[in-house]
C-alpha cells in the first residue's frame, strides 16, 4: 500500500522493497545481531539486516519503510534493543526533518577498510625475500557503498524508518518492562470475522497501488507537546490543551485529584508521567488536523478519543499485580473498577456506538482484566 512504483517494487519479488522482517531468536542477549560489530579478526565490520535497512530507509527519504521485529519478545527486548529504545529519547525536530543522535557513531567505523592486502601464493610455492602481495575486497559492492557512508556520517534513525514488533504472549516468552511499554503503542491483534478472509478487500490489502499512501500519512509532524502549542494553527487549542489534558491524567506526583487517571492509580507503581502526556497531545493534534481544525469549544470529541488510545494502549499495559496491588476504596474496589467508572462519567458517547468503538474496547479491556483479577493476578496480556 506504501511501496511506489520503480526499484523499490521490484527488487525484493515478493517482498515490498520498503519493508524488512527481521526474526528475533532466543539467543539475542546483546546488540550485536541488530547493529553489528567490528571484527579483529577479519578486519570488517559485521553488517546486519536492520543496518542494511536503515541505510536504504535514509537514501529514500520519502517513502514510508517499515521494519517489522518478528516474535520479538522471544528473548529479552531490553537487553538487544537498550540502544534504540535510548535513542528514541533524543529525536528532536529540525525544519522539517526529525533528527536523532548516532544510534552508530561513525567513530565505530573508523578502523574499516573497504580492502586488505593478502600475500600471493600458489599451491606449494615457498615464497623468500621479496613477497608479493594483491589488494582483497572486503566486502560487496552494495556493503561497500554501506560502509563509505558510515565512515562519513555514522547511523543516526531516519525519520521515514517505522519499527513493529510482533509478539506472542505466553509462558515461553519474556514479559515487557515498564521502559519499553512506555515507548511503544500496544495493539491487540485478535482477528476478525473469519469471511472476511474471502472478501475483495482483504485481497485488495495485499496488492501494489498506483498510488501509493504518502510517507505524510504516517510521518510525525512533532516530537514535543509545545512544539504543537507554539504552531499557528494549533494556537487557539492552547488554553483547552493545556487545561483539560493535564485534567484527565492528574499530577503524576501522587498528589493527582481522585476523577483522573493519575488519581486512581495513584498507590500504585503505574501512575504516567510527560512521555505519555506527550505522546497523548501528540496524537490530539493529528486528530484535530483531521477534523479541519474545528473551534476550540468543539474539540471534546478528539479530547476524549486521544485519551482513550493512550488509555488503551500506553497505560493498562502497564497494568499488572495481584488483587492487594490493585485494592482501592479500602478493599471496596480496585483500579480497573474505578478506571471503568471513570471512562464511563468522562467519555460515555450520547448515543449507542459500535461495537468495536474505541470507548467500546477500552471497557471490554478492563472487564476482562478485571474478571483475570477475580483469580488473584491480573495483566493486560
Amino acid at each position: 500500500m506504501t511501496c511506489p512504483d520503480g526499484e523499490l517494487r521490484n527488487e525484493g519479488g515478493t517482498t515490498p522493497g520498503n519493508y524488512c522482517l527481521v526474526e528475533v531468536k532466543p539467543n539475542w542477549h546483546d546488540s550485536t545481531e541488530l547493529l553489528g560489530y567490528y571484527s579483529a579478526l577479519s578486519g570488517k565490520y559485521e553488517l546486519t539486516d536492520f543496518i542494511r535497512f536503515a541505510y536504504k530507509a535514509s537514501q529514500n527519504k520519502d517513502v514510508p519503510f517499515f521494519l517489522c521485529l518478528d516474535e520479538m519478545n522471544l528473548a529479552p527486548v531490553e537487553q538487544y534493543f537498550a540502544e534504540f529504545l535510548s535513542i528514541l529519547e533524543t529525536r528532536k525536530k529540525v525544519g522539517n526533518e526529525i533528527l536523532t543522535q548516532y544510534l552508530l557513531s561513525k567513530d565505530r567505523f573508523s578502523n574499516c577498510e573497504l580492502q586488505k592486502k593478502v600475500l600471493v601464493k600458489e599451491d606449494g610455492d615457498i615464497i623468500e625475500g621479496d613477497k608479493q602481495y594483491k589488494m582483497e575486497l572486503l566486502y560487496s559492492e552494495k556493503d561497500a557503498e554501506i560502509i563509505t557512508y558510515l565512515k562519513e556520517n555514522g547511523l543516526s534513525l531516519p525519520d521515514n524508518l517505522f519499527v513493529i514488533g510482533t509478539v506472542n504472549m505466553d509462558d515461553t516468552t519474556h514479559q515487557f518492562s515498564r521502559k519499553v511499554i512506555d515507548r511503544a503503542f500496544t495493539i491487540e491483534m485478535n482477528g476478525g470475522k473469519m469471511s472476511e478472509m474471502f472478501s475483495p478487500e482483504s485481497k485488495m490489502l495485499l496488492e501494489y497501488r498506483e498510488e501509493p499512501i504518502p510517507l505524510e500519512a504516517f510521518k510525525a509532524e512533532f516530537v514535543r507537546a509545545y512544539e504543537v502549542l507554539a504552531d499557528a494553527r494549533f494556537a487557539k487549542y492552547r488554553d483547552v490543551i493545556s487545561t483539560r489534558i493535564p485534567e484527565l491524567l492528574g499530577n503524576s506526583d501522587g498528589t493527582a485529584e481522585a476523577d483522573s487517571i493519575n488519581g486512581i492509580l495513584n498507590e500504585t507503581p503505574f501512575r504516567v508521567s510527560y512521555r505519555v502526556q506527550n505522546e497523548l497531545v501528540l496524537y490530539l493534534s493529528t486528530l484535530i488536523e483531521r477534523a479541519n481544525f474545528p473551534q476550540p469549544d468543539q474539540i471534546e470529541g478528539p479530547i476524549g478519543e486521544a485519551t482513550l488510545a493512550i488509555l488503551l494502549e500506553k497505560v493498562l499495559p502497564r497494568v499488572q499485580g495481584e488483587q492487594k496491588q490493585l485494592e482501592t476504596q479500602n478493599g471496596k474496589s480496585n483500579v480497573l473498577k474505578d478506571l471503568k467508572t471513570f471512562v464511563e462519567s468522562h467519555f460515555k458517547p450520547e448515543e449507542d456506538t459500535d461495537a468495536n468503538s474505541l470507548y467500546n474496547q477500552v471497557l471490554r479491556k478492563l472487564k476482562e482484566m478485571d474478571d483475570k483479577l477475580a483469580n488473584y493476578y491480573t495483566n493486560f496480556f
